[in-house]
């Protein structure tokens, strides 16, 4: 995979237990706006590890720096930028290969991630791992006119400052198109009223951030 820059756009919804993230695939809804390319994959199993530095340099930026690893396929990224308000959510992401866990700047490979850190950090910055996240996830492709979207359920559990945080959430990623289309309001509404989801406050990141007293920040 080659490096990649973007602007990430989704909606996040968090859902109440394992069987309302059932209730999500399963509705008629989604049956028939699977997109004509969409293939039913078996769910797939990830975990992700979020670094900062000693005195917290990133987190006090709002960025997030992590590595994910999906079966054969690991990959570094930076967030920046990141915001969610309503569950929409948007963050500048750059991502990369990687292969091997991150313990300073300098063992970041060469691109875009390690020359964006290196603008407002020396490279024998140590960077330790905060927080770690645990998902099995399951994806679909929808159709809304012309907009495209990645549907995902993911469930699992995010570890932070010796603390345990069980998570069912619902992700719709832009891929095409308007994330503001009326049509996905009107999708993100009835799945919320279908399957008792909410509108998720805080990413995957923040929420191990929770985990340390003194994060979010009022």
């Amino acid at each position: 995979m080659s490096s990649k820059h973007h602007i990430e756009q989704e909606i996040k919804l968090t859902a109440p237990d394992a069987d309302s993230l059932a209730g999500v695939m399963d509705d008629p809804l989604i049956t028939r706006l699977l997109s004509d390319r969409d293939e039913e994959l078996p769910s797939q199993s990830f975990r992700a590890t979020y670094y900062d530095c000693p005195d917290w340099r990133l987190r006090e930026r709002r960025w997030s720096l992590r590595t994910r690893y999906e079966g054969e396929r690991h990959v570094g990224t930076l967030k920046r930028r990141f915001h969610i308000r309503s569950g929409y959510s948007a963050c500048e992401e750059f991502e990369q290969p990687v292969n091997h866990e991150f313990k300073q700047v300098s063992s970041i490979p060469p691109g875009q991630i390690a020359d964006t850190l290196l603008e407002v950090m020396p490279g024998t910055t140590p960077l330790l791992q905060r927080v770690k996240v645990n998902m099995t996830r399951q994806k679909r492709e929808l159709v809304l006119g012309q907009t495209r979207l990645e549907l995902a359920t993911d469930m699992g559990y995010i570890t932070a400052n010796d603390r345990r945080i069980e998570l069912f959430e619902v992700e719709l990623e832009l891929l095409q198109g308007d994330l503001h289309d009326p049509a996905v309001k009107t999708l993100a509404d009835s799945l919320c009223r279908n399957h008792s989801l909410r509108a998720s406050r805080l990413s995957k990141h923040q929420l191990g951030l929770a985990c340390f007293t003194d994060w979010p920040e009022n």
